[in-house]
């Protein structure tokens, strides 16, 4: 143990070193590059507040307290609710931490609204409160220097329109559109960089399907090829409510930038001399990554997945007219969310004949194998194979569990974290000097917050939250970020 710490310890003082001198790989400390250094959030992961001045309920505020699916032993085993999360929907709460941001050094937070404030309903009546309430807190980010990155939709729908079938509704798409008019009328004159969805892959064909098969009291990983299949009928629809918000945020002119986050993660085949294993990477690669890259960038969806879709729901028949709705929509920005690469195995009872959740690594991360030499290969895939596009990495973090949560005189040495920041951040900074477009960097995520169906037993942040007293305590990762910060202006 001492041998592992000691490595980490020498790796630091490198890379602090590299930071202090004439460059960071390249880039002078006094560089001028509007580079966006940030952290990130999500409503319902922060805010609490579930049912104050006039919020609607959402899918999630159900799943936690209604069918309380956290309890389910595979996750945190007992019942966590986002009711009241790190309290960030209370300003005086949120101005102490807008204060920590500034502390920190970060010109930008991402962050999203949630849909329940604005429209309780999901469509209708508009909450005047909720819209205030998002309006105070951006005036409160500019006036400490702090640019927001608004996400519109962050996996919480609102449960009236999940009623109705939420995505696999093909109104969802003008659900979807009414609600973003209203976003980008009301905050687009302070807000100069929107994030219409984040992560569909990961919502729709992992989160979605664990979640109602704990409902439905079967296994949370119980998927087939079918089952999953007729989830790209919700993310169609969903990615045509991106081409039309893209769409109608242009003909706003706002003087801004659009963007969709993705989760992406190379496929890497578990034994690369397997032809089965090789084969499944590819299928992997295709479901998680060109499936929403191809119509962003290309206009339409991959043949090879889209024949395997099919054959499991023949019904799916995307039209000419949505390929032209795809082609004349491009994002302004492809938001990287990038956590770890997928090593993936061929196993012919697993859907599409894929297994991709292996983490071959001793010490494990919640978020998978710990691999920065892939976020690099990835920036430089989206260079190559994309038309270089504008990139902002909007997450890229780790949890390691208790052992590199310590509290120890009101201090916390998460070194693994903070390593794993270190080299992620180097692989970047590496793209970017060899040319990716690269304009932004974000941890996930400054607090530690409501992680989903590990509830508040995954820790994620560079800030420990105690949740009964909402006391925080800044992480040593926290510190390192600030120097990273610091050193590159």
């Amino acid at each position: 143990m001492q041998k592992k710490i000691s490595t980490i310890q020498s790796i630091l003082l490198r890379y602090f070193l590299v930071l202090t001198s004439v460059s960071i790989l390249g880039f002078t400390a006094n560089s001028q590059d509007k580079f966006l250094w940030a952290t990130a959030s999500a409503a319902y992961q922060v805010e609490g507040g579930y049912k104050a001045d006039g919020k609607g309920l959402s899918n999630w505020d159900v799943y936690t307290n209604d069918y309380k699916i956290t309890a389910h032993p595979m996750f945190a085993g007992e019942v966590h609710t986002g009711n009241v999360a790190i309290n960030e929907y209370d300003r005086k709460q949120y101005l102490q931490d807008i204060a920590l941001m500034k502390k920190l050094g970060v010109n930008s937070y991402r962050f999203s609204i949630a849909w329940t404030r604005i429209i309780p309903n999901g469509i209708g009546k508009v909450n005047e409160k909720g819209i205030q309430h998002y309006l105070t807190f951006i005036n409160d980010l500019l006036a400490n220097g702090i640019e927001p990155m608004v996400t519109l939709y962050h996996w919480d729908m609102p449960q009236a329109l999940e009623d109705k079938g939420g995505w696999l509704n093909p109104e969802s798409v003008n659900w979807y559109d009414a609600y973003a008019k209203i976003i980008f009328k009301t905050y687009g004159d302070k807000v100069k960089k929107f994030i219409t969805f984040n992560e569909p892959y990961i919502n729709n064909f992992l989160i979605e399907p664990v979640v109602k098969n704990i409902i439905k009291k079967e296994h949370p990983f119980n998927f087939t090829s079918e089952s999953l299949s007729k989830n790209v009928v919700a993310v169609h629809h969903l990615l045509l409510a991106n081409a039309k918000a893209i769409q109608q945020y242009h003909s706003m002119k706002l003087n801004g930038k659009i963007g969709i986050t993705l989760s992406l993660s190379p496929s890497i085949a578990a034994n690369t001399n397997s032809e089965a294993d090789n084969k499944a990477a590819i299928i992997q690669d295709g479901l998680h990554n060109r499936w929403f890259l191809e119509p962003l960038y290309n206009g339409k969806y991959p043949t090879d997945i889209l024949a395997l879709y099919q054959e499991h729901l023949p019904t799916f028949k995307p039209t000419i007219d949505d390929y032209k709705l795809f082609a004349a929509n491009k994002p302004d920005f492809i938001g990287v969310n990038y956590y770890a690469p997928a090593y993936v195995k061929s196993e012919e009872k697993m859907a599409f004949g894929v297994n991709w959740m292996i983490n071959p690594d001793t010490v494990k991360a919640f978020n998978g194998p710990v691999r920065p030499e892939y976020l690099y290969q990835l920036l430089m895939r989206l260079k190559a194979d994309y038309g270089n596009p504008t990139m902002i990495i909007t997450e890229n973090g780790a949890g390691f569990g208790p052992n590199d949560e310590k509290i120890v005189d009101d201090k916390i040495n998460d070194s693994l974290r903070t390593n794993y920041i270190i080299t992620h951040i180097e692989a970047a900074l590496k793209a970017k000097k060899e040319g990716a477009n690269l304009q932004g960097y974000t941890v996930w995520s400054l607090f530690d917050n409501f992680e989903w169906m590990s509830g508040y037993k995954s820790r994620f942040g560079m800030v420990n939250v105690n949740f009964k007293t909402q006391k925080r305590i800044p992480k040593r990762s926290f510190f390192e970020y600030q120097k990273i910060i610091k050193a590159y202006k």
